[in-house]
């Protein structure tokens, strides 16, 4: 039977293709993987014949069941969503067709047992994607098997040394963090074969770690990590596609970074932090993650939490400076002063606090519940002076103060809204960096202010200090504002707001 794949493809991959900052044929590969580690897979196994140009991935997951593989030639519709595994827009064999001359699909699942032979024709002067069923079976377990014909002897999905670059590129943490996904049920071991030969993590020239730091980041009282960070120092200097702290989720490396920190051989350095709940905040071509919204805060908290982490293990190796411990009394004052006028700019209340409302039914010393009545609107300004006090209203208080609002015969109870006192602004650190030309930079929730810097020595001679820190601490901040021009209109704001304080 012969099916039509709707919407305007050329257009279509031409855009998907674009997302990517490197070739079609990685892409492919990066894309089927994902949708393979999505299916559960524990093998995954490729065969490529350059003569005949056929590239082959079979892995055994649980396969498409008949809707699902429908929609998997559908151009318009993806059966995945973000958040259910990294191959949410199930790419891989869409992609294919911009390079191959039909795509051979066979899946098998525990009540589906379907083949499709996909490729273009051409209708009114256009070419047209199309797939026709295949009567044939001989997937001899549940999971997926995908053949391209390519068009071009010179993919790089026919080399495999190129193959075994991309995948250890993308996928190393399924390598060498195979435990951490075994323990929080993520993955089993995932096996890589190329050609029947077993795919393994790369010797490193340095030989082992000199010093190294493996740790789970586990929440409150949870037994169940939701992270893992390793970070190795080694003895010489490292390739360079390895040096920095890979950011993984659910076993893809999404980049590679230094977390904000400058520190001393940095090519000696390299680890890797596995967080499979930032998945959340994938961009489509996986390169990157979202910074904006729910996902993008999400990504933002991870980010600084990570940030510390790292910055301790640096120095207690003494790779960066430590952080000075100025005048108590000059960094409260200003800490003091940076949270009021945060507070009074909202748009940067985003990254720096946010506004938190509780509501309950509050027990009396007794512990029985005292009914009050549905409380009108809280003023909007007595409610901003409420929360940027540092001492918040004791609950003793609170319950006094509403226990004379009692109950009429027929009423009924009303929760309690209660406002939770809360910092707004960020913590302030001195460091001494004389090898950095920052005047100021953000290491998680914190502002680094360079004491070495010469602005900050001439604003010290001229006893100018807190005027000079505010500056630092405000360009700190805003750091994250995109354009220039919120760079400078918030900047004014911000030195407007401290030049109207009391």
């Amino acid at each position: 039977m012969k099916h039509f794949s709707g919407i305007d493809y050329e257009h279509f991959l031409d855009d998907i293709r674009d997302m990517y900052p490197f070739s079609v044929d990685e892409a492919v590969l990066v894309e089927l993987v994902a949708n393979s580690l999505d299916a559960k897979t524990s093998l995954i196994d490729f065969r490529v014949d350059p003569d005949q140009r056929i590239f082959e991935l079979t892995d055994n997951g649980v396969g498409m069941d008949k809707k699902g593989f429908e929609m998997y030639h559908n151009f318009s519709t993806s059966f995945k969503r973000k958040g259910q595994g990294i191959g949410f827009a199930g790419l891989g064999a869409k992609l294919a067709l911009k390079i191959s001359d039909r795509i051979i699909t066979e899946t098998r699942s525990k009540n589906y047992w379907g083949t499709s032979d996909w490729r273009f024709e051409r209708k009114r002067r256009m070419l047209h994607p199309v797939w026709y069923d295949l009567p044939d079976r001989t997937l001899p377990h549940c999971g997926t098997r995908v053949r391209f014909h390519l068009k071009h002897k010179s993919s790089c999905l026919l080399q495999l040394e190129e193959m075994r670059r991309i995948l250890l590129t993308h996928y190393l943490p399924l390598l060498t963090l195979h435990e951490f996904y075994e323990s929080v049920k993520l993955y089993k071991r995932v096996t890589f074969l190329l050609n029947g030969d077993l795919l393994q993590p790369p010797a490193l020239p340095t030989g082992g770690p000199e010093k190294f730091k493996q740790y789970l980041l586990h929440r409150g009282r949870s037994r169940k990590p939701f992270a893992l960070a390793r970070f190795e120092l080694h003895r010489a200097a490292l390739p360079e596609d390895a040096q920095g702290i890979a950011i993984s989720t659910f076993g893809k490396i999404i980049k590679r970074e230094w977390l904000r920190q400058f520190v001393r051989g940095m090519d000696r350095i390299t680890g890797i932090i596995e967080v499979p709940e930032l998945v959340d905040a994938l961009t489509t071509s996986k390169c990157d993650f979202r910074k904006e919204g729910t996902a993008g805060n999400k990504y933002y908290r991870f980010s600084k939490a990570a940030q510390r982490e790292f910055r301790s293990w640096l120095e207690e190796l003494e790779l960066v400076e430590k952080k000075e411990s100025g005048s108590d009394k000059e960094v409260v004052r200003l800490r003091r002063v940076v949270n009021r006028i945060v507070g009074e700019i909202p748009d940067l209340q985003q990254f720096y606090g946010l506004r938190s409302e509780r509501e309950g039914l509050v027990r009396d010393p007794e512990g029985d519940l005292l009914g009050v009545r549905p409380q009108s609107p809280v003023n909007p300004e007595k409610e901003s002076r409420v929360e940027s006090s540092e001492h918040p209203i004791p609950d003793e208080i609170g319950q006094a103060g509403i226990r004379g609002q009692g109950l009429e015969e027929g009423d009924e109870l009303a929760a309690v809204r209660r406002l939770r006192s809360i910092r707004f602004g960020p913590t302030i650190h001195y460091v001494s960096a004389p090898d950095r030309d920052d005047l100021s930079w953000m290491e998680g929730d914190a502002v680094m202010i360079n004491t070495a810097h010469p602005t900050y020595q001439k604003a010290a001679s001229k006893k100018v200090v807190e005027y000079h820190d505010l500056i630092a601490v405000a360009l700190a901040m805003l750091r994250e504002v995109p354009t220039a021009s919120e760079k400078l209109e918030l900047l004014e704001r911000f030195m407007s707001r401290w030049g109207k304080l009391v």
